[in-house]
């Protein structure tokens, strides 16, 4: 069995739902309004990253997709794992908790897709490939809520 970008896609899919159980249980359990508020704007957050990825893998499997060797895979399927073992059971008690929670949170998810894109770089010519650019495209996407994250937290 080969394994490809869309695979990859999958997973992530699977995280996102993980982050997604996260923040709607914190929404939950909350008793302030202000961390339900940013909880669930998370979780809006979240649903049309869910949405993102299912178009980006719509638009790599109408293209010729590179195959990912299964040494490789493993290596990823095993970062994968290992993140998705990890128990995030945070202490929120305000929004600054919340806020400093999210980041580092996004942060570690950002981390592992930086680490699965460069166990794909082989040579030079695999930063051109279509998985090395949907990876990017993900890990600019979390980079750019991580930013987001952080100026709110400069004003709580």
């Amino acid at each position: 069995m080969a394994y490809d970008i869309t695979d990859i896609i999958d997973k992530a899919i699977n995280i996102a739902n993980k982050r997604k159980k996260i923040y709607i249980k914190i929404a939950e359990t909350s008793n302030n309004d202000c961390v339900k508020v940013f909880s669930n704007v998370l979780v809006k957050n979240v649903d049309r990253n869910i949405s993102y990825y299912e178009t980006l893998k719509s638009q790599v499997t109408n293209n010729t997709i590179e195959e990912i060797g299964i040494d490789i895979y493993d290596k990823i399927s095993f970062l994968i794992n290992e993140f998705n073992n990890r128990h995030y059971t945070p202490e929120i008690n305000n929004t600054k908790d919340f806020l400093k929670f999210s980041i580092n949170f996004e942060k570690d998810i950002d981390a592992l897709f930086i680490d699965i894109q460069g166990r794909l770089v082989k040579t030079s010519n695999d930063t051109d490939s279509i998985t090395y650019n949907s990876l990017y495209e993900i890990i600019k996407a979390k980079e750019n809520l991580i930013k987001s994250l952080e100026q709110l937290s400069k004003y709580n």
